[in-house]
């Protein structure tokens, strides 16, 4: 199973794509991911847009420190999606089989990466939707798109625990 973008997506990202600190295709997926997660969005990327890209079947050097965490952030966005407390332990233990697999390279099962393949489009149309243009200034993107990642998990029931 591979990550995949949309090709809506590399065409909206394309003036400030290669433009450091954006250098790969995984640092445009990973903010679309970013704000699916924060947003609890989701959008399936094979049925409602079929024109898509794989792009690659492993977390990249830069993002591979950080793997665990966005599993981890992958599995506290579906148990709150799903009213899944953290304590009923048979629920949470069948959530992990579902996505996590530790004897693969990403760690994650194909539903795993699927799932994060969903929220990655499902935070490019939160992008879009919040958005007048498309970018195309790396600077000024990303200054707004921190502050929509904020608003994201403000707004966000998945992650207003108390």
């Amino acid at each position: 199973m591979y990550f995949r973008l949309r090709r809506d997506t590399q065409e909206w990202f394309n003036n400030i794509s290669n433009q450091k600190p954006i250098e790969t295709m995984f640092d445009l997926y990973y903010f679309c991911l970013m704000l699916g997660l924060a947003s609890g969005r989701t959008s399936v990327p094979s049925k409602r847009y079929p024109e898509y890209s794989d792009f690659i079947d492993n977390f990249i050097a830069a993002y591979r420190p950080y793997q665990r965490l966005i599993i981890g952030l992958l599995m506290r966005a579906e148990l709150a999606r799903f009213g899944i407390s953290v304590a009923e332990k048979d629920d949470v233990r069948r959530l992990l089989l579902d996505f996590v697999d530790p004897t693969t390279a990403t760690n994650l099962t194909d539903k795993g990466i699927e799932k994060l393949n969903e929220y990655a489009s499902g935070g490019f149309d939160y992008l879009t939707e919040r958005l007048d243009s498309k970018p195309y200034h790396v600077e000024e993107f990303l200054r707004t798109y921190v502050r929509l990642l904020q608003g994201a998990v403000e707004e966000s029931k998945l992650w207003n625990v108390s």
